[in-house]
């Protein structure tokens, strides 16, 4: 079984068009995901996956490895459904999503999340969340998520969900964008038709709950933070330079 990171990136951001190629104490977004994704023991091999030539130029740049794909597609996982079709992987390899925007992954991140595709068969993708701070828990760019007594997911939303919860529940979840797939189930993910919560929340994992798929939580307590403005990249900036992952693929002047 091979299990392979695909990136999703594009410059059309609504919110930071161009984030993949903003600069990070002197690397690019992108090469920062790529780099860490690559530290993990568990990854065989790593791709971008695009629609855009400068950011294929730019992964060329750092001898990674892209996949072109069409600039019509609507979601992450979608992109990398399309590239992974032209790897030669069969059908239980597993692809893991990892977001182009999330530069501080932590390569065993994705060591934790593949775990119950190989344990479990009756899980249909995973998706890594941890605790949300009081700020997150408000934003709207967090995507906010609970889980029924097995961990699978019941419901995604932008919104504080379950509303009252001060007290009430020990944890209150965001999702982290790391979302392992076996390569037919991800095939499988791209031929179901879109559903009305992913459209409203705007969060692609609703399509597989809505359609009756076990989307199984796993927590980390690693430390991330996506990339949706230029204030998070600044704040990313300042916790790189406390990151120790930093120092395993970049040397500091």
């Amino acid at each position: 079984m091979k299990i392979i990171v695909g990136i999703p990136a594009r410059m059309g951001s609504s919110r930071f068009p161009g984030k993949p190629l903003c600069n990070i104490l002197g690397l690019t977004m992108i090469e920062h995901v790529y780099r860490r994704c690559s530290l993990s023991k568990s990854v065989d091999e790593v791709f971008v996956a695009t629609c855009d030539r400068e950011i294929e130029k730019k992964v060329e740049e750092f001898n990674g490895k892209s996949i072109m794909t069409g600039k019509n597609i609507s979601r992450p996982g979608l992109r990398v459904a399309e590239a992974c079709k032209k790897l030669n992987l069969k059908n239980d390899d597993i692809i893991v999503v990892v977001q182009g925007d999330e530069p501080l992954v932590h390569p065993n991140m994705i060591d934790v999340a593949v775990k119950p595709l190989i344990n479990d068969r009756t899980v249909f993708c995973v998706n890594l969340a941890r605790e949300a701070t009081e700020n997150e828990w408000n934003d709207p760019n967090e995507i906010k998520v609970v889980t029924d007594l097995e961990k699978n997911a019941i419901f995604m939303s932008r919104s504080p969900i379950p509303s009252n919860t001060r007290g009430k529940i020990k944890e209150r979840l965001k999702q982290v964008c790391i979302m392992p797939f076996k390569k037919k189930n991800l095939l499988k993910f791209q031929n179901l038709i879109p559903t009305p919560l992913e459209i409203v929340e705007s969060v692609e994992m609703l399509r597989a709950i809505e359609h009756g798929y076990k989307v199984r939580i796993v927590k980390t307590d690693f430390i991330t933070k996506s990339v949706d403005t230029e204030k998070d990249r600044i704040d990313v900036e300042e916790l790189m330079k406390k990151d120790p992952i930093f120092d395993c693929y970049h040397k500091r002047k």
